[in-house]
């Protein structure tokens, strides 16, 4: 059963009355950076999720290389006695304490705040009930709502929509979460200006001192290596000016019971374009690293699995 979100302003069918903005521009020929655009590729990927929600749902149960590292991330936010990531000290400690309605003597009283884009089954959920039950109020959104079916199953009590990201992430308010997490979707998010878009606002939900996790597979050899035909598309697209970036990548998927070929689109981040979307958005930067195939962290994009990228909304200093 889907439920309203305590921490949005406005209902669930406000959002899906709500008419685009009038200083929008009217959708013309499809370009890669046009705002709110590909809507194409955001249908294809709803559709190639609701049609694999169930193997999904039964294979996509854990983060396999980069658990420990997400873990490692989130657990001081759950456990250190301010309820904050940031080491306090002296005069700091107490009224902190009494804002975030803690308990200064070790033991965290203020649920954490999360919100997590493309959830998916809900492995990340799953993964906080495991390990954090009781210390965090949730919010969880996908495209997919056969995805979210079988993630409400787990967790009848949470808070999820089933929206496009970038039109819902604007009815939430200022300062509402203390951890936003986007594991494996950021990816597939297809412009450049709707990124920058959901990064700036990123910065302007989290309160001060929380944590931005996000995560995405990387361009590596094994990844190149199994989906040579895309990447090699990619890239003549790039070279003959028809595509703006050679890291996205129209990937196919066949649907092995109906036989239908479902093309994701995914947008491959390097490390620099990650720094500099964590600059733009006002963030700071704590982790920006691939994670390799044992769950270690490198820089070298070819032997790695994925991206991981962390980074807080720290108080500005004049």
């Amino acid at each position: 059963m889907k439920k309203k979100s305590e921490f949005s302003s406005k209902k669930v069918s406000e959002f899906k009355t709500k008419k685009r903005n009038k200083s929008l521009k009217t959708p013309g020929p499809k370009k890669n950076n046009d705002f709110f655009e590909n809507q194409e590729i955001k249908q294809d990927l709803e559709s190639f999720y609701n049609s694999e929600a169930k193997k999904y749902a039964e294979t996509r149960k854990k983060f396999w290389h980069e658990e420990k590292a997400i873990l490692d991330a989130i657990t001081p936010l759950f456990t250190t006695p301010s309820a904050s990531p940031l080491p306090l000290t002296g005069e700091k400690i107490l009224p902190l304490c009494e804002e975030r309605g803690t308990a200064c003597g070790g033991e965290v009283v203020k649920k954490i705040r999360v919100l997590e884009f493309g959830c998916g089954s809900g492995r990340f959920a799953t993964l906080l009930n495991q390990d954090f039950p009781g210390k965090f109020d949730y919010v969880w959104i996908d495209l997919s709502d056969e995805l979210l079916s079988y993630a409400s199953k787990d967790n009848p009590s949470l808070t999820f929509f089933q929206w496009d990201i970038t039109k819902l992430i604007k009815n939430f308010e200022q300062e509402s979460f203390d951890l936003i997490v986007w594991t494996s979707s950021f990816q597939h998010i297809p412009t450049t200006k709707e990124r920058s878009f959901l990064m700036k606002n990123f910065y302007r939900l989290l309160d001060y001192d929380w944590m931005l996790l996000i995560t995405n597979r990387s361009l590596s050899d094994w990844f190149v290596k199994k989906n040579w035909k895309a990447v090699m598309k990619a890239r003549l697209k790039s070279w003959l000016r028809l595509n703006n970036n050679a890291r996205d990548l129209m990937v196919p998927r066949t649907d092995n019971t109906t036989g239908k070929v479902y093309e994701r689109f995914y947008h491959f981040f390097s490390l620099k374009e990650l720094e500099n979307l964590a600059t733009f958005s006002w963030l700071t930067l704590k982790i920006n690293k691939f994670i390799d195939w044992n769950g270690e962290f490198t820089d070298n994009e070819k032997i790695s699995r994925s991206s991981f990228f962390v980074a807080t909304k720290t108080p500005i200093e004049w």
